[in-house]
């Protein structure tokens, strides 16, 4: 009988997810990380490189080193580091390039949230004890600023062109959002207060400015001067980046990201803010009947999609248990428990490793690509990663 609440369980669960990766992972020839596996942890693909594989796996690896001391994956977090500076990086435009076939890359679009994703990774790396990471930090957060900032919004635009002469007038709380964690973690890995603070004002900006325009729920997508755009891909309300309507993942994701500002931070509207957001997930999108969460749902709470993804259930995951331990509320335990007997029951790959990345409401997996380029199972170890880190503040 597994114990949940047993921050050993946390702990090994996230290093056996890295380890399906390992055997496989690395591009001994052309460098980099393998973005495109099968459920039995076979490449697909082995020539695409996608920058939200590159950076994940760092981090994955980085997290792996935080919670188990192992130099083992110090080879690693270097090996993707390595790819990301000499092959991603745009040395003439600067930011980073998204693709990249065998070792060259890709001329496409920047999107803010692949360049988040980076600064995360560098800054997990360098907490991870990797040093040389750390002047990457500050040059990419200059770079951020520079290019892709709004000061009059204070928030970041969503993609540019490649040369960044020409800015979409997309707008998205999504990229906003993981730039917040990725500030997070540049502050957790330098003490440097302007990243605790961009983070702050990231997060207040999204779950409190915008979200008073939705009853205090946060909409996904906005034109260019962060004005909500509620027709944007309605009718394609399963689009795999942007899909309409509200997410409830990313209502628990933020309440995640919330209390953990507030440890270095407490400002009371932090936690508020968080048990509202995840208290609208849970009254929306939780199945009683079936199980787990629904993906998404409209502005009259009607379930859009009932297909369940794995970062779902792991964010929520996340978001419980740290509400619990902050509140101790027993209904965040119930639900936090929830989460993991649909994970471990459905989830769970018992026969290769992984977690199954989309299952029907049915409980039956959609796709035999356990992890396509930019998955990586980043979510449910990045949420072990964060439990486990609580269980041991709050505990402490």
């Amino acid at each position: 009988m597994r114990n949940f609440k047993d921050p050993g369980f946390i702990k090994e669960h996230a290093l056996s997810l890295i380890e399906f990766y390992k055997p496989h992972v690395k591009d001994e020839e052309f460098g980099g990380f393998y973005c495109a596996y099968l459920d039995d942890g076979s490449v697909y693909d082995k020539e695409i490189k996608d920058l939200i594989s590159t950076t994940r796996f760092i981090i994955n690896f980085s997290f792996g080193k935080l919670l188990n001391k192992s130099k083992d994956y110090n080879d690693y977090i270097r090996h993707g580091l390595e790819f990301l500076e000499i092959i991603h990086r745009d040395e003439i435009n600067d930011g980073y390039h998204q693709l990249a076939e065998k070792n060259k890359p890709l001329i496409n679009k920047k999107m803010t949230y692949g360049q988040a994703f980076c600064l995360c990774a560098v800054s997990n790396a360098y907490k991870a004890g990797i040093k040389e990471a750390f002047p990457l930090i500050g040059r990419i957060y200059d770079f951020l600023e520079e290019k892709l900032w709004e000061p009059e919004h204070s928030l970041y635009v969503d993609e540019c062109s490649n040369d960044f002469s020409e800015v979409s007038s997309y707008r998205g709380q999504n990229s906003n959002m993981h730039m917040t964690e990725a500030m997070i973690a540049a502050f957790e890995a330098t003490k440097d207060e302007r990243y605790l603070n961009r983070a702050y004002d990231l997060a207040h900006k999204i779950t409190v400015e915008l979200a008073n325009k939705t009853n205090g729920m946060i909409w996904e997508h906005y034109n260019k001067d962060w004005e909500i755009d509620w027709d944007y891909n309605k009718d394609d309300p399963k689009n795999l980046y942007r899909p309409y309507g509200f997410l409830p993942g990313h209502f628990t994701e933020w309440a995640k990201l919330l209390l953990i500002i507030e440890r270095y931070k407490p400002v009371g509207w932090l936690l508020e803010v968080a048990e509202k957001l995840y208290d609208y997930a849970i009254r929306f999108a939780w199945d009683e009947k079936n199980g787990g969460l629904n993906y998404t749902f409209d502005l009259e709470g009607n379930i859009l999609d009932e297909e369940r993804y794995y970062w779902v259930l792991a964010e929520t995951a996340a978001a419980s248990a740290i509400l619990a331990l902050r509140t101790g509320k027993k209904k965040y335990w119930e639900k936090y428990l929830g989460c993991w007997d649909y994970s471990v029951k459905y989830f769970f790959d018992k026969k290769h490793g992984g977690w199954y990345r989309v299952l029907s409401i049915d409980k039956k997996p959609l796709s035999n690509k356990k992890s396509p380029p930019g998955k990586s199972d980043y979510h449910p170890i990045g949420a072990c990663y964060e439990i486990f880190r609580a269980m041991k503040y709050y505990n402490k």
